[in-house]
């Protein structure tokens, strides 16, 4: 059973603390800027994160990029061995068997599933081959004066992603809502199998993805929440029985034998269709077999010591990841397919974690502080649910849960706090915090219950930890909300600040000065 430690002198004293104008957490929270908040969105919403999908390169330069900070401020790594990483394990869907090969003069190339190309999610598991033909956007479309698919029939079809001059606000050809009737990963398997196409071979395009070096970014492997398997993907998918793969620009110029670089920009400048054919006696095999394995992946921890070291503890979290390109989108027909930075969906809240802890670093509170950034959210709150089942501190030992989730959005003059609806006693120790620091913004506790659920903060409270969620406010004024919209540049980091200085503020009272509800 949790200590009882609040007594009626240590309360008077608290509360002659907050009214006092020398009040230390005063201090702190003015550490806590817009500035630096907008700074560190800017960094890991940028496009070299990638959106910073579970699991991508961007999510990794997102890793190292909070381990750095961390690091830099002296916090104690809350891993093994002095690393900030908690690995966790999941079944994940993987390239297996696939395979990618090329042969020209009977030389062979075969492909590297880890590197060099990589099967698409929402691909049948199908074997095919032939001569391949670059065929543009792989784009059919009449009505646009734009056939890319010509005489493709039994031809292994490479083509760019999205749509000519995708851009350029100027261009009229495949705007509004045609980019997407032409431009999505199913449009274009649609149209190339309609052709005849054997295959279709996705290849990245410089406007969207400036690597020449790189498949698609961050489409293996694939977390699998529950039970799925491979038939229950594969019946999710709408598309035509043909493989579907990606590769680089550099390697499809390998086998066409030409700078595929200078063939887009010569389609840009054109404004045709141009099929663009490898030497003669090049042909490509491919085949796209799924599998099944246990992947690690990993949240973010460090600890900042309390005093009394009896055990408590207060956990401070936020999630990291996003849904980087939206992949899953292309498997079941929704979304857009496209980067989405995730700049208040969770840049804002992981910005906001790293100010609280430059604010603590240093700091001797009673209680332990653990400050956790969490991945795998947005597949359905994966990292904190496995972080929950192996948690490295005990739940009975834990005071409270706090959780920042999409802090600089919707009206600037509210903020949300969910959890506290059959709380009143914490809903007051939230309020006193709220109004110990001034605090501009409307605290507005009643909003928000069915959005609680989504968010991290809930995997706690399915361990019976009090657990509290930090939000903007009303989701339907967030015009962004998982849209490749969600920008740094459009950011309220303002809001950010005052939320992350609530957030502080309730954190301080806990574990530095042992107030309870």
């Amino acid at each position: 059973m949790r200590k009882i430690k609040v007594s009626l002198i240590l309360l008077a004293s608290f509360c002659l603390a907050w009214a006092t104008q020398d009040d230390p957490l005063l201090e702190k929270i003015e550490t806590i800027t817009a500035e630096e908040c907008q700074a560190h969105v800017n960094i890991l919403a940028s496009p070299e994160y990638g959106g910073r999908g579970t699991p991508s390169p961007g999510l990794e330069l997102a890793g190292e990029y909070v381990e750095a900070q961390l690091a830099a401020l002296g916090l104690e790594p809350a891993g093994e061995d002095g690393s900030f990483r908690l690995p966790w394990d999941l079944r994940s869907l993987n390239a297996g068997k696939s395979s990618f090969t090329w042969t020209r003069k009977k030389e062979v190339v075969e492909l590297d599933s880890t590197k060099d190309f990589s099967p698409v999610l929402g691909s049948k598991q199908l074997a095919a081959g032939g001569d391949p033909v670059f065929a543009g956007f792989a784009i059919d479309a009449k009505n646009e004066r734009w056939q890319d698919l010509k005489k493709v029939k039994n031809k292994v079809v490479f083509a760019f992603t999205r749509t000519l001059g995708a851009d350029n606000p100027k261009r009229k050809t495949f705007k509004g809502t045609k980019a997407d009737q032409y431009g999505s990963f199913a449009a274009k398997v649609r149209a190339a199998a309609k052709a005849g196409a054997s295959a279709l071979i996705l290849v990245p395009d410089p406007g969207a993805y400036p690597d020449a070096e790189i498949a698609l970014p961050g489409m293996m492997p694939v977390p699998l929440a529950g039970r799925m398997n491979i038939k229950q993907l594969e019946r999710m998918s709408s598309w035509p029985s043909i493989p579907v793969l990606t590769c680089s620009r550099a390697t499809a110029s390998a086998i066409f034998d030409t700078s595929i670089d200078d063939y887009y920009t010569s389609l840009e400048k054109r404004r045709k269709p141009k099929m663009l054919k490898a030497p003669r006696g090049t042909e490509v095999a491919v085949n796209v077999a799924w599998s099944i394995a246990e992947h690690e992946y990993w949240n973010l921890g460090a600890w900042i010591r309390g005093s009394e070291q009896d055990g408590e503890a207060v956990v401070l979290g936020t999630h990291l990841d996003h849904v980087g390109q939206n992949y899953f989108a292309a498997l079941w027909g929704g979304g857009k397919v496209a980067l989405h930075p995730g700049a208040d969906d969770n840049a804002s809240g992981s910005a906001a974690l790293l100010e609280v802890a430059q604010a603590l670093a240093g700091s001797e509170p009673k209680e332990d502080i653990l400050l956790l950034w969490f991945t795998g959210e947005e597949l359905g709150l994966l990292g904190s649910r496995a972080y929950c089942e192996q948690p490295i501190h005990a739940h009975e030992e834990t005071i409270a849960m706090l959780n920042m989730d999409q802090i600089a959005r919707t009206n600037p003059s509210t903020m949300n706090v969910g959890g506290l609806w059959d709380k009143p006693e914490w809903a007051k120790l939230f309020k006193r915090a709220h109004k110990r620091i001034k605090n501009p913004m409307t605290l507005d506790i009643k909003y928000g219950r069915d959005l609680f659920a989504r968010s991290d903060q809930y995997s706690f409270h399915q361990k019976q930890v009090d657990a509290f969620f930090f939000f903007e406010g009303d989701i339907d004024d967030n015009l962004v909300y998982h849209k490749p919209g969600d920008v740094p540049e459009t950011i309220d980091s303002e809001k950010a600040k005052w939320i992350a200085r609530d957030y502080l503020a309730l954190a301080w009272a806990l574990a530095f000065e042992g107030v309870r509800p």
